[in-house]
């Protein structure tokens, strides 16, 4: 079993607050493998960018440019160009490998912004929206990898949604149905123990959260196509 996991996002008036919790980040640095089988979409993105750090298109409503780099601070406050803006940047958690972890977490800021707005998240607290938006597109260097959605919830206080590494199967197991049973609505999707997951995190702007100082909503889904 794979022992690495991952994802996080935030609002650009409270970077301090609603940056990602720290609590369960590792030290151990995660690089991705050279590829050589190479999306050609990708390759237009770090060009137009001439940023190699791009890693991915995560495509929900519309594609997401994903990237990703040492630490899960840089992208918090530069953008694709790697100049500093305070409206950042979606990325994957340094932790991760695309190709070779069961679990991912992609960070952005809900900022109504082109290529960084990740408000398209917030219409999952509706049932009906989710029922007709089910699935999610991630496009790496290698492959096409679609996820159906299990669970959409807000977080305030337990961040091990965060843990990447677990001692056997089923403890990853008990994690990602923990992650399932804690959905604003039921989705009736099966688990198991080899499912990869994708959780895609940002601040949420709920009203019924606003006393929270942290509150994030997380969209959670497994892995059910590899397209190449």
């Amino acid at each position: 079993m794979k022992l690495i996991r991952i994802i996080c996002l935030s609002f650009i008036l409270g970077l301090s607050i609603c940056a990602y919790p720290k609590t369960y980040l590792s030290d151990n640095l995660i690089f991705l493998e050279a590829n050589t089988v190479e999306s050609k979409n990708i390759k237009l993105l770090q060009k137009k960018y001439n940023n190699t750090d791009i890693k991915a298109i995560l495509k929900i409503d519309k594609e997401y440019p994903v990237a990703q780099t040492q630490d899960n601070d840089f992208y918090l406050n530069h953008n694709y160009y790697r100049n500093y803006d305070v409206i950042g940047s979606i990325f994957l958690d340094y932790r991760a490998n695309l190709e070779d972890s069961d679990k991912l977490l992609i960070y952005g800021h809900s900022s109504n912004m082109v290529d960084v707005d990740f408000n398209v998240l917030e219409n999952y607290y509706d049932k009906n929206y989710y029922e007709n938006n089910k699935y999610i597109t991630l496009e790496t260097l290698n492959n096409i990898y679609t996820y159906e959605i299990f669970s959409v919830y807000i977080e305030t206080s337990d961040f091990t949604y965060m843990n990447m590494n677990f001692d056997n199967e089923e403890d990853y197991f008990m994690h990602i149905t923990k992650l399932k049973d804690k959905s604003l609505y039921p989705t009736n999707v099966n688990l198991n123990g080899n499912d990869d997951i994708l959780i895609l995190q940002t601040c949420s702007n709920h009203k019924d959260y606003q006393k929270y100082s942290k509150k994030y909503l997380l969209v959670i889904a497994r892995r059910v196509l590899n397209e190449k």
